[in-house]
């Protein structure tokens, strides 16, 4: 097959993306498209590869969109304000997400707006159409075989739209369900929502028939990971099985037999067939960078092609000591409750302290272990209770000074963050998450125009490897479940206690999500995670068992889609709510 470079694709990408975007103002947009137009733009691989191109954007445009991008906030942000991070106020009122009110004004106009989500299932279903149309003679000037390649455009296509409505289920519930391209939209018919559990069966259906078409590799190293394959889909089929087994039905903590068995041999073909490899630990942050060997799929924003972000998420934690012009007091921060939960670990120190040794006040030297005391020279116990300033305290001490030959009180032990914990240090400083930080200056002289150039991850194998565990969970098998759990603490250099099967199913459920909170950070799972596992009980204070049965996870709609279809209806939690 012959390659294109991209630059040629650009009028067409144009093209076919503003016949999409510049729209009627209809829930479900596309710009009406006449005959002469279809017959001329259908005609060569060029065509077909540009509308690739136009349905990868839109699906970049979809998950980027908005501040800090919608991807995240989805995903990561509306657990709470000490969960995973906190959001500063600064006008938009961004952060009442945070406290379970999806209400405010710029939330329900831009988080509560689907509409960009259908301009990527638009792009889709056009290329669904068209490309079977096209006469194999006209593109058999480029490709060999013509018929793997209608297939490859094509099953890309079905990824595309089977992730775009995955996660537009897993955000508003109920979703209007569209797979057919009109060729008028103006005057094509308004759906209704339909039953998520019809949606997540047209997602199924998409990803087998996706799965038939694509291969497990890349044709070449330009595509890796940014280019739908086997593999994707199968990642995507794995998080839909368990995701359908967790909320059919939310007034029921029991998962669907059914959909955990097929999660379990959809993540062993993945695991066993697709040829991912774990990210070595000794370059851990490459892969938050892009194409690594562990990413499965991932959304292109590399600056190399001009496609870094302004607006990506980990530029709201970074500060002046990482990007050029930046002040102190970024939006988003690492809250120490996050570090307490998942990474504390005892810090030892040395110093001196007054203890009651049953007979007086003794000036003595301590080891000191979190805040544990210890007789240096005996290693001996002594109980806080002993020890004169420690008592106020816990994890302070006398530590001399030379250059003023007298002793600082200083806190020389306590608790802290786990800095052997390869995940730890490499992702966060403080209040800081340093996770995506791979800053490039437009105009590098003037260290000016700081671009983040990393890729969004969305699938990789490690996430596979720990959904294994929740099966195993969900299956009773608590030490295949305990084994996987410890095999990341082992990997990652973990302090933490390792996980012992026999401890309870519920504790067992609760350390999975604290390493998937420790694996998966800023990766827009973890709010999704906590709905399956029903740990949101412990993550998430505003989320009652009531709110979760009745549906108040999942979001309203902004009520301006309501002008131009009827048949709509507000999410049923919401309704009188907004």
């Amino acid at each position: 097959m012959k390659k294109y470079s991209i630059r040629l694709y650009i009028p067409a990408v144009l093209a076919i993306m503003i016949s999409i975007t510049s729209s009627c103002k209809k829930v479900l947009e596309q710009e009406p498209r006449n005959s002469t137009y279809a017959d001329v733009y259908w005609q060569s691989v060029r065509d077909c590869e540009a509308a690739v191109a136009g349905n990868y954007s839109l699906l970049r445009a979809a998950f980027a969109y908005g501040t800090c991008m919608s991807y995240y906030m989805y995903g990561d942000a509306e657990t709470s304000s000490s969960t995973y991070f906190t959001m500063n106020y600064t006008g938009d009122g961004l952060e009442g997400i945070q406290g379970g009110d999806f209400t405010f004004k710029y939330n329900i106009e831009s988080l509560g707006d689907w509409t960009r989500f259908y301009k990527v299932i638009a792009m889709s279903n056009i290329i669904l159409t068209k490309v079977p149309q096209i006469d194999d003679a006209l593109l058999a000037k480029d490709v060999d075989d013509v018929a793997a390649y209608k297939n490859k455009v094509m099953g890309q296509a079905l990824f595309i739209r089977a992730l775009t409505y995955f996660q537009l289920t897993r955000v508003f519930g109920d979703v209007p369900l569209v797979t057919e391209a009109y060729d008028d939209p103006l005057n094509a018919p308004q759906l209704p929502r339909t039953d998520r559990l019809v949606v997540m069966k047209q997602i199924e259906d998409d990803c087998h028939q996706a799965m038939s078409m694509l291969n497990w590799g890349y044709e070449n190293i330009s595509e890796r990971a940014v280019t739908a394959n086997r593999g994707s889909v199968y990642a995507l089929l794995a998080h839909l099985y368990l995701w359908r087994a967790t909320t059919t039905n939310l007034s029921s903590a029991e998962p669907v037999a059914e959909d955990v068995n097929s999660a379990d041999t959809t993540l062993q073909t993945l695991i066993n067939t697709g040829g991912y490899i774990q990210q070595d630990t000794t370059k851990y942050g490459d892969q938050f960078i892009g194409r690594s060997a562990e990413s499965i799929f991932e959304i292109n924003m590399n600056e190399n092609t001009q496609e870094g972000s302004s607006s990506h998420i980990g530029l709201y934690f970074l500060t002046g000591a990482y990007v050029n012009n930046y002040g102190y007091t970024p939006r988003l921060w690492v809250p120490s409750s996050y570090t307490n939960t998942h990474y504390s670990v005892p810090l030892e120190g040395e110093g001196w302290d007054y203890w009651w040794d049953g007979s007086g006040w003794a000036w003595t030297e301590f080891k000191v272990v979190g805040i544990k005391y210890y007789l240096k020279d005996t290693n001996e116990e002594i109980p806080i209770d002993y020890i004169y300033y420690a008592y106020d305290n816990p994890g302070w001490a006398y530590v001399y000074n030379a250059d003023i030959d007298d002793f600082d009180y200083l806190q020389v032990a306590g608790f802290g963050g786990d800095a052997k914990d390869v995940r730890y240090r490499n992702n966060f400083a403080g209040t800081v998450c340093t996770k995506y930080k791979n800053i490039v200056y437009r105009n590098p002289a003037k260290q000016t125009e700081g671009y983040l150039s990393n890729n969004m991850i969305i699938f990789r194998l490690s996430d596979m490897k720990l959904l294994q565990a929740e099966v195993a969970i969900y299956k009773n098998n608590l030490q295949t479940a305990a084994d996987i759990i410890n095999a990341f603490r082992d990997r990652n250099n973990s302090s933490s206690d390792r996980v012992s099967a026999t401890d309870t199913k519920y504790n067992i459920t609760y350390q999975y999500m604290i390493e998937r909170g420790r694996e998966m950070y800023l990766e827009g799972h973890l709010y999704f995670d906590l709905m399956r596992t029903r740990m949101f009980v412990e993550f998430i204070p505003w989320l009652s068992e009531s709110r979760f049965a009745a549906g108040g996870f999942f979001w309203p709609i902004n009520p301006t889609l309501f002008n131009d279809n009827r048949f709509l209806t507000q999410t049923a939690y919401w309704r009188g709510k907004v």
